[in-house]
């Protein structure tokens, strides 16, 4: 009973705990890029202030974000960057940068197509170079100090650093969808991990092996030593693809309900001040509404969930013009958009119906996993017979 145990033991251990703990690391780092993307899409750019470059004493100035090309590097840690307006330094040292995904929107893509690969993230220390003219977005704490103005983690609040291709205003809508990894199970401890157990399971059933009447604990150990292929293996691998497709179609629908949410971020009402200091607005708009509104530029949203549960009417989101029409608001962070359904209710959906199709895929896997094991286990004591 003792041996049982342990080799229980082992494989919870090295395949479930060891990279269950890797997959709460890994979502939670994602959650906390999303969110610090969306938190600075609410933060002033560095051209709507006048930045007291002349006053050696201004120090802090708060935290601001700004859109600009690289213009040189520095010293091997700092970064110039230029809006077309100013130039700002970016102290790089120890900070990480994310590199977004091809740009698909800039060529007529729908959200459909929104690239799902992952941003990179990437240490500046192991950066070599960039070259001139490099599309970044900076974030953070803004500082002026003998006449120069630059970005610097304080601390409390860190840099955001994106590399990007495409316009800036796709830029949230795509970190968003892509800032979130595609399996948190399958990550950076999970090789070693699987490995190691499976290797520590192969060394018990050696030693096991070798007293007949341990033979069922030796068969036990191969068998666990064999749970990280298992699933790949017929007949239980049909299971495996039902199960990614339905963890995949969970992950679209949780991006899907983070970018519902997106236009509800300046506050309950649907109504708050851009970084511009225009008014960010939403009304229900009509078909033709909807048309005019697209061809102004607006994007379309909605959600892979039956048309039952989307409903039929389409918010408007901008900002106001004199004559009382929606239209683009002047910041690239503010989203001129038209929404399928009420994106409150829309995005609860998707979180539910999210979180039904991971119990689903839960379960496949797990059927498709018990059927080759119970086979394995059969063919393996048929064999040492």
């Amino acid at each position: 009973m003792e041996r049982i145990v342990f080799i229980t033991a082992i494989v919870l251990v090295f395949y479930g705990v060891v990279p269950g703990i890797g997959a709460f690391v890994v979502r939670a780092r994602w959650r906390l890029f999303r969110a610090r993307m969306i938190d600075a899409s609410l933060r002033p750019t560095v051209g709507y202030v006048q930045l007291r470059s002349n006053d050696p004493s201004a120090g802090y100035l708060g935290v601001y974000r700004c859109f600009g090309t690289l213009e040189a590097i520095q010293a091997d840690d700092t970064l110039w960057i230029t809006d077309g307006k100013i130039s700002l330094a970016v102290r790089m040292s120890d900070e990480h940068v994310y590199y977004l995904a091809p740009d698909l929107l800039a060529s007529g893509a729908d959200q459909s197509e929104l690239p799902d690969e992952t941003p990179t993230i990437v240490p500046w220390s192991k950066i070599g170079s960039l070259p001139e003219g490099t599309r970044m977005f900076v974030c953070g704490p803004l500082y002026v100090q003998g006449g120069t103005a630059f970005f610097r983690s304080d601390g409390a609040t860190s840099l955001t650093v994106l590399i990007y291709d495409g316009t800036p205003e796709s830029v949230l809508e795509r970190s968003i969808w892509s800032g979130r990894h595609r399996n948190e199970y399958w990550n950076q401890v999970t090789p070693g991990s699987l490995a190691a157990g499976s290797l520590s399971l192969l060394i018990l059933a050696s030693v096991y092996i070798g007293s007949p009447w341990l033979r069922s604990s030796a068969i036990l150990a191969v068998a666990g030593s064999l749970i990280p292929v298992l699933p790949l293996m017929p007949p239980g691998v049909p299971l495996f693809f039902v199960y990614r497709r339905w963890w995949q179609h969970a992950r679209s629908l949780r991006a899907e309900r983070d970018l519902m949410r997106l236009p509800l971020r300046y506050d309950g009402s649907l109504r708050g001040s851009a970084s511009d200091g225009q008014q960010y607005e939403h009304r229900a708009v009509t078909l033709e509404e909807a048309q005019e509104l697209l061809s102004l530029g607006a994007r379309f949203r909605s959600a892979s969930l039956p048309a039952a549960q989307v409903g039929d009417g389409m918010v408007g989101f901008g900002v106001i013009d004199d004559q009382g029409v929606l239209t683009r608001p002047a910041d690239p962070l503010a989203e001129f958009l038209i929404v399928q359904g009420d994106p409150a209710t829309v995005a609860w959906r998707c979180e539910r119906r999210a979180r039904r199709l991971e119990r689903l895929a839960v379960v496949a896997f797990s059927a498709g996993l018990a059927l080759n094991l119970y086979l394995a286990l059969v063919v393996m004591n048929w064999l040492v017979r």
